[in-house]
């Protein structure tokens, strides 16, 4: 049995949602109709948004709706934590839910006081427009948008377990996160420890291998909410949940601020696991590799500094191959320099994929991210 598309976001079986925007605020509910098991992994920034404190406890007692605010980070300001309590509280009063099942999130600019009668005035408006339909969930993914142009949301089947996401990212994603919120919903009935452990090893091979711009947010947040209401077992849950957050990652890549390219950097015969991760998100991060890939340059001794300044690997053995829709090209085999002509052309595209063989193991990862453009530069010199 395949994973199938299923036109749902996070309104699987049993979850409600909706958002408004209304300036530059945004407030999004997510809604389940009984207390779920909750999963969270979130910044490693020392400096964290006033959230995450939060939801840490709260996740222990299950959740059962979720706020997320756009236009303000709530992070690095006094009374944040208060005030993300606040959140909570004003959603417990209009839906008639215990606060302490309820979970916060928040994303914009850092340094500034949250309007709470603004938020306020939002939650009124969005806790009457829930919906259990695709477009509750659409409306809930454009609320927290920010910096982002694009949408993102995905659901997926697989042997009857269902998994629904929104999330949100453009810029300052690096690995171990990025300025970015994810939401996700599932029928699976599995327990909280064993959810962690299945959303921990998910994010690792996914969003902690997404590089826009190797910077690092303090608001970082993936939540799991589950409602148990499919049997299944563990290890299809992880192949479903790896999936789902893969081509998640993917959508923020695509949606890179100020990105003209998609870049996919698959690393390949590593000796550890490690070292390919390590590897991957070498390539991905550098602004040497994401500038070559914007000037359509097939500069790959960029790409053979990035990973050597990360892990130990004998350039004599490795391969180097570039990929679009104009075909595939070795620029280097097995240490030799290859002739670049096709490798412009190959760059041209949209879609770019750098495989790299280090034919040294049996390991491999993928990373995502874009390309580095000057358009960058204006999006966050203007951003307030």
């Amino acid at each position: 049995m395949n994973i199938r598309s299923i036109d749902s976001g996070i309104c699987i079986d049993g979850f409600r949602a909706a958002g408004i925007k209304e300036g530059k605020y945004g407030v999004a509910l997510i809604v389940s109709d009984k207390i779920c098991e909750a999963a969270g992994v979130f910044t490693t920034n020392s400096i964290k948004g006033a959230h995450i404190p939060v939801d840490r406890k709260r996740l222990r007692n299950g959740l059962q709706a979720i706020v997320i605010n756009s236009g303000n980070a709530n992070a690095c300001v006094k009374g944040g934590i208060r005030d993300a309590e606040e959140m909570c509280e004003m959603v417990g009063r209009e839906l008639d839910i215990d606060p302490m099942h309820i979970g916060v999130a928040s994303t914009g600019i850092i340094g500034r006081k949250l309007d709470l009668k603004k938020i306020e005035d939002l939650i009124r408006k969005v806790s009457l427009r829930l919906s259990d339909s695709p477009g509750g969930s659409e409306s809930a993914a454009r609320a927290i948008m920010t910096t982002d142009t694009k949408l993102k949301q995905v659901s997926f089947e697989y042997k009857g377990i269902k998994i629904g996401g929104i999330c949100k990212g453009a810029g300052m994603i690096a690995p171990n996160l990025a300025t970015m919120l994810c939401f996700l919903t599932t029928n699976a009935d599995l327990d909280r420890e064993i959810l962690q452990g299945i959303l921990e090893r998910a994010v690792r091979d996914s969003f902690n291998l997404l590089v826009i711009d190797g910077d690092m947010s303090t608001n970082d947040t993936v939540i799991l909410m589950s409602n148990r209401r499919k049997p299944c077992n563990s290890g299809d849950f992880q192949y479903l949940l790896s999936h789902t957050t893969r081509e998640m990652a993917k959508l923020i890549a695509m949606d890179g601020e100020g990105a003209t390219k998609f870049l996919e950097v698959e690393l390949r015969g590593a000796k550890s696991k490690e070292d390919a991760r390590t590897g991957a998100r070498a390539i991905i991060s550098s602004p040497l590799v994401k500038t070559a890939v914007f000037g359509e340059n097939p500069n790959w001794g960029r790409i053979i500094a990035a990973i050597g300044s990360e892990i130990n690997f004998d350039f004599e053995k490795t391969d180097i191959l570039l990929e679009s829709k104009k075909g595939k090209t070795y620029v280097v085999k097995r240490g030799r320099a290859m002739d670049l002509d096709k490798a412009t052309d190959i760059l041209k595209e949209k879609k770019i994929k750098i495989v790299v063989d280090l034919n040294s193991g049996e390991e491999k990862a993928v990373a995502w991210g874009c390309d580095l453009s000057p358009e960058y530069i204006k999006i966050n010199a203007g951003y307030n």
